[in-house]
């Protein structure tokens, strides 16, 4: 009787020796696949404002964008200009410090669109 629970547990213990190499394995090489990271899309700064609020800065090919994440939204802020390169501060940053924000245009969409009813 003995000799059937040693080999019982011999053999529980390689199985689930095989099972917990088996899945060392597949999680090694099932994201064998992410290192084609994105030369034209990336994340260049990030900073958390609170629990699950954050700021990005994203560059998208030449252009870069300031971008604020929520849990519920995602917003674009403004598109940064060209002159404004993150940087690590050393001592507390002034306002001086900080990358310059150009505003996108407004166009007035909805009067053009009632203009066009109007029209009609």
């Amino acid at each position: 009787m003995g000799g059937y629970i040693a080999n019982f547990t011999v053999y529980t213990m390689a199985m689930l020796g095989l099972i917990c190499f088996a899945l060392f394995v597949y999680k090694k090489f099932a994201n064998g696949n992410t290192n084609n990271k994105s030369k034209f899309l990336g994340i260049e700064e990030c900073i958390s404002l609170a629990p699950r609020k954050n700021l990005y800065i994203v560059r998208a090919g030449n252009e870069r964008f300031l971008i604020a994440s929520d849990v519920d939204k995602t917003n674009l802020i403004s598109k940064l200009d060209d002159n404004s390169k993150p940087q690590r501060f050393e001592k507390q940053p002034d306002a001086e410090d900080l990358p310059v924000i150009v505003d996108f245009p407004q166009k007035p969409v909805i009067k053009e669109m009632l203009k066009k009813i109007n029209q009609i």
